[in-house]
C-alpha cells in the first residue's frame, strides 16, 4: 500500500459534476484511476482487464459486524448517508479488495477500535477506524512486508491489530494476491543476490530496482519493503523509498 494524497485529486472535482450518485461519474472514475497509475488503492493490482470500484471508505450503506470487532451500531441500517456524495470518502479500488471473494472484501465493513466513540448523524467523524486508509501517510507506514506476509511495523497492539483487520478486509492475504506480489519480493532479491555476487553492475541493479520500487510499479511498496530489509546501503541511497 502507498500513501495517496488525495487532496492533489480533488482539485479536479470541477470535472465530476454534481449528480447524485456521484461515484458513478464516468470522469470522476477515471480520474481516481489514473492518479493511481490504474492500480488499486489498497492492494496494488494493476486494473488491466478489469473494472474499477468506487469504494466508499465509509460505507454509504448498512454497516455490517466484523468478527468480534466494535462497529457503528447507531448507523448499522443506513450508513454514513451524507458521505455518499464525497470523494473524499472515495478509494479506488479492484474486485478483490472491494467484493466479498474468500474470506476477504471490504463490502460494508467498517471496525472500530474498543475505545472509538460511535458517529451520530451530525457529520462529525470521530471514530477510531481498525481499516489503515490508504489516504493518511501516518496509516500506511503502518503495513509492510517480509516475503510473502502482510506484517505490521509497529509493535503497539492496536496497531497489529489495524494491520491484521486490513490485511484480512482488503483480501491482502488473498493467495492469488500473495503469490503474485511474491513474485516482486523474488525479483527484488534475485537482483541484490546478483550485484552481492558481482554479476551485474551497480547502475544496473539500482535501474532494475528503480523500476520495481515506482509508484507505478505493481505491488510497489512490497519491494521498497525487501529494498529496506535486504539491500546495502550504499543501494538504498539511490533509491526513492518513500512509502
Amino acid at each position: 500500500m502507498r500513501y495517496i494524497e488525495i487532496d492533489r485529486l480533488l482539485r479536479k472535482r470541477s470535472r465530476w459534476g454534481h449528480r447524485k450518485e456521484l461515484w458513478k461519474n464516468k470522469n470522476l472514475q477515471d480520474d481516481f484511476r489514473g492518479f493511481f497509475f490504474n492500480k488499486c488503492w489498497y492492494t496494488e493490482v494493476i486494473l488491466i482487464g478489469q473494472d474499477s470500484h468506487i469504494d466508499h471508505f465509509r460505507p454509504k450503506a448498512g454497516i455490517l459486524p466484523f468478527e468480534q470487532y466494535k462497529y457503528n451500531t447507531p448507523l448499522k441500517e443506513f450508513g454514513y448517508y451524507w458521505l455518499k456524495n464525497d470523494p473524499r470518502n472515495y478509494r479506488l479500488c479492484c474486485i478483490y479488495a472491494n467484493r466479498k471473494t474468500g474470506d476477504g472484501g471490504k463490502g460494508c465493513y467498517f471496525p472500530l477500535s474498543d475505545d472509538s466513540p460511535l458517529l451520530s448523524e451530525d457529520g462529525s467523524e470521530v471514530e477510531k477506524p481498525l481499516l489503515i486508509d490508504p489516504c493518511k501517510r501516518e496509516d500506511v507506514a503502518l503495513v509492510s512486508f517480509m516475503g510473502n506476509q502482510v506484517v505490521a511495523t509497529s509493535a503497539n497492539p492496536l496497531d497489529q491489530t489495524r494491520v491484521k483487520v486490513s490485511k484480512k478486509i482488503y483480501n491482502l492475504i488473498d493467495p492469488y494476491i500473495m503469490a503474485e506480489r511474491t513474485k516482486t519480493w523474488n525479483s527484488v532479491e534475485q537482483i541484490l543476490a546478483s550485484y552481492q555476487s558481482g554479476d551485474i553492475t551497480r547502475s544496473y541493479c539500482v535501474r532494475q530496482l528503480n523500476e520495481l520500487v515506482s509508484r507505478d510499479a505493481q505491488f510497489s511498496a512490497c519491494a521498497i519493503a525487501c529494498v529496506n530489509s535486504l539491500a546495502p546501503d550504499d543501494i538504498k541511497e539511490e533509491l526513492d523509498l518513500t512509502i
